[in-house]
């Protein structure tokens, strides 16, 4: 206990973060939120690292920029009038006579912005582009000092590779005209060498990207990408802000993105274009993609460390052609996509196995047709999209966005996925990540009270009118969130997280027989950021949660932490350090919390069980140069080893370091 003591006075004593307002601190809120999932996270960081500045020029905002910045559907959409009509701004202070912004809006927005006129991008000539592109080298390396059970084994099932992860990654990035990236990736376990399918690396991945070709060519992307159509109810594959948001409820755009992630699944492998001529925007694809398959179904985890995951990586080749075609006129936005694809191998899902499966894609091919509307009407923005699959099974989704006052924002959403519905690229709002059998009705609130006080309600009232996962009937569920920021001033940040989640499983009967039970999930989040200096910065937040149904509410968890970010004075170096103490009864109330990693990388830590967690992060930047390393413990109070199978340790704590160095020139 004295040794406890001792570290939550020092760690109060030492700490920092940079008072300037600029990006980083936007993201430190986005990363924190845990509705999004690591890889967009990743991604967003590395096209935000990519920006030429880090402040954004008020006249050339990007959609994605503009949600970043918080602004509402209404507000981009005024804003871009404001600037069609009027021209090019010369002062923020010309925000005052947009329609949808306020003083509060206006001062929350203003620290991320600059004036600047917005000029014709440079030429694509060579000699231009190797002296004004940017250029990034990042090389990570990852080990867990412990030796798990699949690096012992001697029967041939173990990891056939080093316990080291490591990836590198190249960027060039020439204003928004063109941008080449080249990744490579290998996880812990898997070899550098194996049956000509692994040579080095385990997995790679390029990609080309020029935009303003021409007139009407206004994008070519060649090599790993991925698209964003609509409500993605027909295709998307790109990181958005979430529903239970307050950034409303709409998807933001139809666009292809560059990929250049380690992730090792849902991307494309071909080539992309869009067109533009007066008010059609039009893109097409095509992809020849190499998936892992066990001769089954398609195994999506990425990781190639046993002979079985080896054998069973790129067994499977899909290709993918297709288009989007979109008209825009002001505030109307018309659009139809049609794509096919094919697999080499017929799919088989395990209905044997899991009965819930039974109306899973099985065969070689798939057809989806959508259509998409949207119209912007003063402060209203209506949408909605309808997509079917070759089967003649439709799944569609309407909804309505409404703000009012400047300072308020409605949205609200019914979505309707038919238990036959099949679309390997679907990814539109919902529970099931398959976008299929489910009905739901979305609602949520949001509001600015001042510049210094918001809240966001959202609710979510689905069913699945046929079995799923853990449930051989149709059932019922919920899921609430409420979440309030007070920001008294820029060294103080209060958040309150409040999340309620329902949704029905078996129960069994004595009788034999199963009925639909209601599962509640409760957990609060409160997080406190001080800022004593510009050298100096605290961090605490706890959490609480609760599961119970109505016969029993035994089930519970808590965590909380301190954590400390000093930046030295006289020398380029920052540390953060973090103590986490957790309890949790059951897996339905662990937790799953931010931790600051790597720059540029994402980390989450899962809690579950009874122990402690201590992390320290060392960061030194020397012009062009920054070398960062990473050491996380987790001792577990209420076990003698930890993970399962091959991951097996026999140790009641897990050890992981991490270095990372980032050239930049």
């Amino acid at each position: 206990m004295s040794r406890l003591v001792v570290f939550f006075v020092l760690s109060f004593l030492l700490f920092t973060e940079l008072k300037a307002q600029n990006i980083e601190t936007l993201l430190n809120d986005i990363q924190q939120d845990e509705d999004f999932g690591t890889q967009e996270k990743e991604d967003l960081l590395e096209t935000l690292f990519l920006s030429n500045n880090n402040l954004f020029n008020i006249n050339s905002l990007s959609p994605e920029q503009m949600t970043l910045l918080g602004l509402n559907n209404f507000q981009q959409f005024c804003l871009q009038n404001y600037i069609m009509q009027t021209g090019q701004m010369y002062s923020l202070n010309e925000l005052y006579f947009v329609n949808g912004f306020d003083s509060a809006t206006i001062a929350h927005i203003s620290p991320y912005l600059y004036v600047a006129p917005y000029v014709k991008k440079p030429s694509l000539r060579l000699d231009s582009i190797f002296l004004r592109a940017k250029h990034s080298v990042r090389l990570q390396y990852q080990e867990n000092l412990h030796r798990p059970y699949g690096y012992t084994r001697t029967d041939g099932k173990g990891y056939q590779g080093e316990k080291l992860a490591s990836s590198l990654r190249y960027n060039l990035h020439y204003f928004d005209r063109l941008e080449f990236s080249f990744v490579a990736d290998k996880d812990a376990g898997e070899p550098l060498k194996y049956k000509g399918k692994t040579w080095g690396y385990d997995h790679y991945n390029i990609s080309l990207t020029i935009r303003d070709l021409s007139k009407y060519l206004k994008q070519i992307t060649i090599g790993d990408y991925r698209l964003s159509i609509a409500e993605g109810l027909a295709m998307k594959q790109a990181f958005d802000m979430g529903y239970m948001t307050p950034y409303g409820v709409k998807n933001k755009q139809s666009k292809i993105l560059p990929f250049r992630s380690t992730s090792e699944y849902n991307y494309n492998t071909g080539l992309a274009m869009q067109f533009k001529a007066k008010n059609l925007d039009f893109i097409t694809f095509f992809a020849h993609n190499n998936l892992d398959f066990n001769g089954n179904t398609i195994q999506q985890t990425g990781y190639h460390r046993t002979q079985t995951e080896l054998d069973n990586k790129n067994a499977l080749t899909q290709n993918l052609i297709g288009f989007s075609a979109q008209y825009l006129d002001k505030g109307l936005a018309l659009g139809y996509t049609a794509f096919i694809y094919n697999f080499s191998d017929s799919i088989s899902p395990k209905v044997n196995s899991y009965p819930y499966m039974q109306h899973y894609f099985s065969g070689k091919e798939n057809t989806i047709l959508a259509f998409n509307a949207s119209y912007n009407f003063k402060r209203f923005i209506f949408f909605g999209e309808i997509a079917k699959s070759y089967n003649r099974a439709i799944a569609y989704i309407l909804g309505l966005q409404y703000t009012f006052n400047y300072k308020s924002s409605i949205s609200v959403s019914f979505r309707n996925y038919d238990k036959k519905y099949q679309n390997f690229f679907a990814s539109a709002i919902g529970i099931h990540d398959n976008n299929q059998n489910e009905r739901a009705v979305y609602l949520g609130y949001s509001h600015y009270f001042n510049s210094k006080l918001s809240q966001f309600f959202g609710a979510d009232l689905f069913y699945f009118p046929f079995m799923s996962y853990r449930a051989n009937t149709s059932v019922y569920g919920q899921k609430f969130k409420y979440q309030l920021s007070y920001y008294p001033n820029e060294n103080n940040k209060f958040d309150l997280n409040l999340k309620l989640n329902n949704r029905q499983y078996n129960q069994k009967l004595d009788n034999g027989d199963t009925i639909p039970k209601n599962n509640y999930v409760a957990q609060g989040n409160i997080r406190f950021q001080h800022l004593f200096s510009e050298n100096l910065a605290l961090h605490i937040r706890s959490g609480y949660s609760r599961s119970f149904t109505y016969t029993s509410s035994d089930n519970y968890g808590a965590y909380a932490y301190l954590e400390s970010i000093y930046k030295l004075s006289r020398l380029p170096l920052k540390i953060n350090l973090r103590y986490t103490f957790f309890y949790n009864s059951d897996y339905d109330n662990h937790f799953s919390v931010y931790e600051y990693s790597l720059p540029l990388s994402y980390s989450n830590a899962t809690l579950n069980g009874k122990g402690h967690r201590f992390y320290a992060l060392a960061s030194l930047k020397l012009k062009s140069w920054q070398i960062s390393l990473r050491y996380a413990l987790t001792k577990y109070c209420d076990k003698d080893s930890t993970g399962t199978g091959n991951d097996k340790i026999n140790s009641d704590n897990t050890q992981y370091v991490y270095a990372q160095i980032l050239y930049s020139f």
